[in-house]
């Protein structure tokens, strides 16, 4: 015999109701506890950007009550405050070979590298509490989340741009000068090998909540340049706009060739967006404009509240860093095949020298589009306009790619920034005659100071030599994952490589700017007028034969395979850049 329940449906869903939070809690032991509040959650928003401490309270705190939460320290900075790698991995994962193996997409979150670029540091907070306790728990199928707090605690808690040491560290990624950026690339960068990196900025112009740029130089992979523009950015507009907000690409209104449209700063690897492409990875750069005013869904320009705009400036990277996440999760197998053939192609094009190395490119119109530009005439002070969109970088000379590249002894001291990009050398065990190009510097010039390093400029000459390399000259292979930014390092030419920074200084000087000035520094700026005729001859001869000299350039591309006696290069020892002090 069946019997039947009377109990009224009123009082039944409760009971059901009941059951499925025991079994949401039983499944998700977070769920079942309150999760942690942000800093700005305590303060309605309304009391500027987070400081450290409270930062770090939040993140401590959600380890602690959450299984899926690891945090493990990465460096330390000048003002000793600790940076920590945060994963967020469900199943848990504690190692990068983990994570590799794994098959999932790994995202890395590297939010605020200038201190008073706040905002992302606020999203991805709230962002990690949906991932552990909310409705985006279901990406960590599919995706493995780590990141850092900050990427700037010194600076951040000052809203300073720079480091303690005065380094605008998104400027930093080829030289790895500052602590805080060495630390990234060596531990997380070349050990984790994100697929997808999030750079966090507040930039951009408005009435657009949130700007976005991939890798934009086309000395990285082509596939990987046009994935976030073909897959990605599509849905993060769309999200954006479910909101009632509108995106667009970085950065703002620009002037190209007489003709007003929009552009972009420019794409040297220097850069974390762009030095992520060329290491394989999809680099995506998020600028927060300052979100003044904001396009509601019927077009019409709101201005918001000054007391309300951090919270929209939250707002906007929460909404963007959810659908990255979402996409990485959906296309997993995609985004994973994407990274690893990158890789697979550099180090083929590598290994048979096939392909072209860029060295300049100039940028040109992607195409007319609709734009919110400013209009002092409109309501709001933006209007809808169909301008040029300056956002395709296109290379304008270019040369082929070598096997390899040749450093004399005299280069050792470049081997260790070498060794933290996880480009592997070679030292010759033995004497070897091989045939090369050699570059001869015609001109060395200073562009510009910056960071603490002349920036150099050179104009070449290439000429095909035999080289007798002996013991101890280094050997670089270009069959390397990293490829594209060996290739971009170690060319002359190109606007980020060894000499751009100085690391040849002692090698290459800097042509002088005229005869009159060798003469200058031949006498110590005493007057021609003393010396007799033959002697001012012979000394102007002199002038002009050190005007006219070239130099050897201490990289030479070697084209073809060839037997060499060689023999890996690896680091004596493991150390940190702020070893010094401790």
């Amino acid at each position: 015999m069946h019997t039947h329940s009377r109990m009224p449906l009123a009082r039944r869903l409760p009971v059901a109701a009941l059951i499925l939070g025991l079994l949401v809690a039983m499944a998700s032991p977070t769920a079942a506890q309150e999760l942690p509040q942000t800093w700005q959650e305590q303060q309605n928003f309304r009391s500027g950007p987070t400081p450290f401490e409270p930062l770090m309270d939040f993140w401590f705190e959600l380890d602690r009550m959450s299984e899926i939460v690891s945090m493990a320290p990465l460096t330390e900075t000048l003002l000793g405050r600790q940076m920590y790698l945060i994963t967020i991995a469900d199943e848990p994962i504690l190692n990068a070979q983990d994570a590799i193996r794994s098959g999932k997409t790994i995202v890395f979150v590297a939010p605020s590298v200038h201190g008073g670029e706040v905002s992302p540091k606020e999203s991805f907070q709230l962002v990690a509490k949906e991932v552990v306790g909310g409705d985006l728990r279901h990406v960590l199928d599919d995706v493995i989340i780590i990141g850092v707090p900050l990427v700037n605690p010194d600076g951040g808690e000052v809203t300073r741009r720079t480091n303690e040491a005065g380094y605008d560290m998104n400027r930093d990624y080829l030289k790895l000068e500052s602590q805080e950026i060495q630390a990234m690339v060596t531990q997380i960068l070349t050990e984790w090998t994100p697929d997808i990196h999030v750079d966090g900025h507040h930039g951009g112009s408005d009435p657009y909540v949130m700007t976005y740029q991939g890798t934009l130089n086309p000395a990285a992979d082509d596939e990987l340049r046009a994935w976030p523009y073909e897959h990605l950015f599509p849905r993060v507009d769309a999200a954006i706009e479910a909101e009632d907000y509108r995106s667009f690409d970085y950065s703002g209104p620009r002037t190209q060739d007489g003709v007003r449209g929009w552009g972009s700063t420019s794409v040297e690897p220097r850069k974390h967006h762009v030095y992520t492409g060329l290491t394989n990875s999809i680099g995506i750069l998020l600028e927060t404009p300052r979100n003044s005013v904001r396009v509601m869904r019927d077009g019409s320009i709101v201005e918001i509240p000054q007391e309300e705009r951090y919270y929209h400036q939250i707002q906007g990277g929460v909404i963007t860093l959810r659908t990255i996440l979402e996409v990485a999760a959906e296309r997993r197998d995609e985004i994973r095949a994407l990274t690893t053939g990158s890789r697979m192609r550099a180090i083929e094009a590598g290994h048979t020298g096939s392909g072209e190395v860029v060295l300049e490119y100039e940028l040109t119109n992607r195409g007319n589009e609709d734009v919110w530009m400013p209009d002092e005439d409109a309501p709001g002070g933006y209007s809808l306009q169909n301008v040029p969109v300056w956002l395709e970088w296109v290379p304008t000379r270019t040369t082929s790619r070598p096997v390899g590249y040749l450093m004399p002894p005299a280069m050792a001291a470049v081997l260790p920034i070498l060794h933290d990009h996880d480009i592997a050398v070679y030292r010759f065990r033995d004497s070897a005659t091989i045939e090369a190009e050699v570059y001869y510097a015609t001109s060395v010039r200073t562009s510009s100071y910056f960071q603490g390093s002349y920036l150099k400029e050179v104009e070449v000459v290439k000429e095909s030599e035999t080289i007798e390399a002996v013991e101890g000259w280094f050997y670089i292979p270009t069959g390397q994952s990293m490829g594209n930014l060996i290739t971009y390092l170690m060319e002359p030419e190109t606007d980020d490589n060894l000499i751009t920074w100085g690391w040849a200084d002692h090698i290459i000087q800097e042509t002088p700017g005229s005869v009159d000035e060798v003469v200058r520094s031949i006498t110590g700026g005493e007057s021609l007028a003393d010396l007799e005729p033959e002697q001012r001859e012979q000394l102007m001869q002199r002038a002009e034969q050190i005007m006219s000299r070239r130099q050897q350039v201490p990289m030479m591309r070697v084209m073809t395979h060839q037997d060499l006696p060689v023999v890996r290069a690896l680091p004596f020892h493991e150390y940190q850049r702020n070893r010094f002090y401790r």
